[in-house]
């Protein structure tokens, strides 16, 4: 979330290929990926060779295991406020929000606690994404949930959590089981 869409690592288009690579010489990560995605800048998977094509599920995979490692604050932020909305998140990473515009602006750097929350939440939002529109997603955050002894998944988490908790662990399962990614969840 913020800085390549779950779509364009399940269905890479060329065109999506080319601005996943952009975005990522941006960041400064994975710089090797222009290299290693190259054929897919050309073709779609399905015109690829076989063999061709396990290489780059292999190397979108790195991909994604890289975003899921890397907080990107400026690029995180925005989505998400867009996403959540600006009361709704700074709730979510236990800050203000004045603090949430100052940070989102740029005009301070933000936390390293705060900047992996909010690394957390879009890679959430990014499962929720796929299930939710906006309007969904924010109230997927509200709402109580049986696995949660009838909590709102922010409720459970709380003001002062960790990405290492078990109830992050807990909230991110539920939402990662509305994508199929753990089906126990559901």
């Amino acid at each position: 979330m913020g800085i390549v869409s779950q779509q364009t690592l399940n269905a890479p288009t060329p065109q999506a290929v080319a601005a996943l690579l952009k975005t990522l010489g941006q960041s400064g990560l994975l710089r090797s990926a222009a290299v290693n995605l190259a054929p897919l800048l050309h073709q779609a998977p399905a015109e690829l060779d076989v063999e061709t094509a396990g290489r780059m599920t292999v190397e979108l995979e790195k991909v994604n295991v890289a975003l899921d490692e890397s907080p990107s604050p400026a690029t995180e932020w925005g989505a998400l406020r867009e996403t959540l909305g600006d009361t709704l998140l700074a709730a979510l990473v236990g800050i203000s929000d004045a603090s949430l515009r100052r940070y989102a602006s740029g005009q301070r750097e933000t936390p390293q606690k705060v900047a992996e929350r909010l690394h957390w939440l879009a890679l959430v939002v990014g499962d929720l994404a796929g299930s939710y529109n906006a309007f969904g997603i924010r109230r997927w955050f509200e709402r109580p949930r049986q696995q949660l002894a009838g909590r709102s998944p922010r409720a459970e988490l709380g003001a002062d959590w960790s990405v290492d908790d078990a109830t992050a662990a807990q909230v991110k399962s539920l939402a990662q089981a509305l994508v199929g990614a753990n089906p126990l969840a559901a």
